[in-house]
């Protein structure tokens, strides 16, 4: 990939997430952000630790990104009440950052299953189906379906798969009904 189309890819990506948060804030599928303040700080915060994780990555230290990851998911993420849904929403996009990495470079700081079942729960929150669908959760909950079936609960990861493809199912259905004329 040549580096103008990577800087394209990355570009695309982060627009469309602002689009996509900005398109269900304004029709009222995410709870508004009581404290804009804090949930712009925090948007800048996941859009510059992003790009730092590209470069990493496209330096092929899977570490260094792994760990930068690790330190977002050390903040104190902010509550609905302050940030509204939104914080959630980059929430669990952090998360599955950080857990599709850790999946792809499992010889990286090496964590058990168990111990990334328990990330993808810390990630998603107990209260992640109360916000709006989004891509960023469907993803994590996906995520959450691959790490049950290598912990060999075969059950559990059907179910999260396939409330997953549900998430994608409706947001495809919300993308189509919008594009049509």
């Amino acid at each position: 990939m040549t580096r103008h189309t990577w800087i394209a890819t990355l570009l695309g990506a982060v627009v469309g997430a602002g689009v996509m948060l900005a398109g269900l804030a304004q029709a009222g599928r995410l709870a508004p952000a009581p404290r804009p303040e804090v949930l712009v700080t925090l948007a800048q915060t996941v859009d510059a630790e992003h790009k730092r994780v590209d470069l990493l990555i496209k330096q092929r230290d899977y570490a260094g990104a792994i760990a930068a990851l690790e330190q977002m998911r050390a903040i104190s993420w902010p509550e609905p009440a302050v940030a509204g849904d939104a914080a959630a929403v980059l929430r669990h996009d952090v998360y599955g950052r950080l857990l599709r990495l850790r999946l792809d470079h499992p010889e990286v700081d090496p964590k058990a299953p168990d111990a990334l079942a328990a990330v993808a729960g810390e990630g998603l929150g107990p209260d992640y189906k109360s916000i709006a669908t989004n891509a960023f959760t469907a993803r994590l909950v996906g995520l959450r379906g691959e790490i049950a079936e290598k912990q060999g609960r075969d059950d559990d990861a059907l179910v999260a798969y396939e409330e997953a493809l549900d998430m994608n199912r409706a947001l495809l259905q919300q993308a189509l009904a919008g594009a049509a004329p």
